[in-house]
């Protein structure tokens, strides 16, 4: 009887389980519903974010498409370029290069090459062995004698001039003449320093830290350039170009007695020369030989007496500047290559086979890059604008006589269905501006029977080729207003960027409660299942005094009857 009693409590026990579990889940899942609608609605909102997000996207492109073709915005890139082709006039040569241009007059021009520019180049006596000591000691000076110095004419511009020290890091100025120019862009005076090639030369900003060959902002005082020359500067000066004449004192190398020809050879190539009359050596023959590391005129070598390494009067190479015509036109540089300020907006380049040859530069107007920012920006119209037109409509579907609509997400937005209508009206309408051209179609742009936005290449191309400021004015009118309306929804500042903005604290708020639902009711799962286990111990503690019950009955009857057989 006590097993049976014992098994009936374990069956009971199991369903009791059974009950628990049953139960629990039930509370579980009655209490979970405040979790279900905030996740529900979290979902909602990150389906929102999701749509904000592409449409941005869009609307970021599409301002960024705009702004390139209006010329008012730094982004601006819808020039007139050109196409630079050579013709040689001697088959089997290449005689110069030019590059592609922007903003070049289209003319073909003839160049003729009369010489190349060439750098300086000296040799000395010849040594009887490279690396045998020469016996030569001593101090000497590359590109100067040891001291500098500068002269000027005193102007209200540059008031003095002062030969100044050569911060670490930089090379001195090189013997020659320099121009300090000046400019007044926007009221505010500027300053830069060029030298006799008239290119620009780095030096010490009035920062007192950077060193940059652009044009920088004048201060009254002193300046030091950082390259052994001072200046002293006036604002008060009229904007002109003043001359100064600088002598380095150039670089000192030590030569000892027991140096060869190639340990002077690394010497010399080690040290920092002054800027402009450097030069490199090296040995030919057994001969010390100086080049002038620029080509020019102007870039002639200032190398140093040596005894016993003198050099010959006559130069290997004498420094020259390139000579040709264009057009007929005398033009000399001092170098062969980048030569950007012969031919407006071109840059040419002259071969080494140049000399004594004549070429054909051919410089030809071409839209290609404004026609692909054209359609760059038709394209990032119809994709906004597709992409927005998807969002707000409804779909109708029949399934026999049942006729539903599904909403899109945006199906009830008036103010994105207002966007999209206005910018539809927008790149359809007639602007008043300083051009011929008052609609986009009369430039080839116009909207398909689908209401998509085309664009005629070749009209566009024609119109822009023929009366380019006329279509930039019709640009800058018509696609500035459009780029006003949609700056109000792109970029960093949009309201697209604060929606989105605005939903992300939603989104946090949302999941701070979703966190705290779940711990709560992981909480609320583990206090039930400890009730349960309490319960469950009762049960198995009442199990086992039956249990010990019975087994005290079993034995009390067993002894009774023995008793009783006695």
């Amino acid at each position: 009887m006590a097993t049976t009693a014992i098994s009936s409590i374990d069956t009971q026990i199991a369903g009791l389980a059974q009950t628990f579990q049953t139960s629990i889940k039930a509370v579980i899942t009655a209490e979970s519903n405040p979790l279900k609608q905030a996740q529900a609605q979290k979902d909602s909102i990150d389906v929102r974010r999701g749509i904000y997000t592409d449409i941005k996207t869009n609307f970021d492109g599409l301002q960024s498409s705009l702004q390139a073709l209006i010329s008012t915005q730094a982004s601006f890139g819808m020039k007139l370029f050109s196409t630079a082709s050579v013709t040689p006039g001697v088959s089997g040569t290449s005689v110069l290069t030019g590059t592609n241009t922007e903003g070049a007059a289209a003319a073909d021009y003839e160049i003729a090459v009369t010489q190349l520019a060439k750098a300086q180049s000296k040799a000395s006596s010849a040594t009887y062995s490279v690396d045998g000591e020469l016996g030569i000691s001593g101090t000497f000076w590359l590109g100067g004698t040891g001291s500098n110095s500068v002269s000027s004419t005193p102007n209200d511009t540059v008031t003095a001039s002062s030969v100044g020290t050569v911060a670490k890091g930089q090379r001195e100025l090189g013997t020659g003449t320099y121009t300090l120019e000046t400019r007044i862009p926007g009221g505010v005076r500027q300053f830069r320093l060029v030298n006799a090639d008239g290119s620009p030369v780095s030096i010490l900003g009035q920062d007192g830290i950077s060193y940059t060959s652009d044009w920088q902002t004048m201060t009254d005082g002193s300046h030091d350039t950082g390259r052994g020359l001072n200046l002293t500067l006036s604002t008060s000066g009229a904007s002109a170009s003043t001359a100064l004449t600088y002598t380095a004192a150039g670089t000192s190398i030590s030569i000892n007695a027991t140096d060869s020809l190639r340990t002077i050879v690394a010497t010399i190539n080690a040290a920092s020369q002054p800027e402009g009359r450097d030069f490199k050596a090296s040995i030919v023959a057994n001969k010390l030989v100086l080049t002038g590391a620029q080509t020019g005129l102007n870039h002639s070598i200032i190398y140093p007496t040596i005894t016993g390494l003198e050099f010959a009067t006559k130069n290997l190479q004498d420094a020259q500047n390139a000579e040709f015509t264009v057009n007929g036109m005398a033009v000399s540089r001092s170098t062969n290559s980048n030569l950007s300020d012969v031919v407006d907006g071109a840059t040419i380049n002259l071969a080494s086979d140049a000399e004594g040859k004549t070429a054909r530069l051919s410089i030809a107007a071409t839209s290609d890059k404004a026609s692909g920012l054209m359609s760059t920006m038709v394209n990032s119209f119809n994709t906004a604008l597709s992409h927005l037109k998807d969002k707000l409509a409804s779909t109708k579907k029949t399934d026999g006589d049942k006729i539903t609509y599904t909403r899109g997400p945006l199906s009830g937005d008036m103010g994105f269905r207002s966007l999209r209508s206005d910018l539809l009206s927008r790149m359809n309408s007639n602007y008043t501006n300083s051009g011929s051209f008052k609609n986009f179609s009369e430039i080839g742009l116009s909207f398909d029977k689908d209401n998509k936005l085309t664009l005629d290449s070749a009209k566009f191309n024609e119109a822009l080729k023929n009366k380019g400021s006329d279509v930039t004015a019709l640009l800058d009118k018509g696609l500035g207003e459009i780029n006003s309306l949609v700056s109000g929804y792109a970029g960093s500042s949009g309201s697209l960027s604060s929606s989105i903005a605005s939903i992300d604290v939603q989104r946090t708020n949302y999941d701070n409660r979703i966190a705290k639902y779940n711990a709560n009711l992981a909480l609320r799962k583990q206090t039930l299942y400890n009730q349960y286990v309490g319960y469950q111990n009762q049960i198995a503690d009442y199990a086992r005094t039956a249990e010990w019950f019975g087994i005290l009955n079993n034995s009390s009857t067993s002894g009774t009857n023995v008793n009783t057989s006695g």
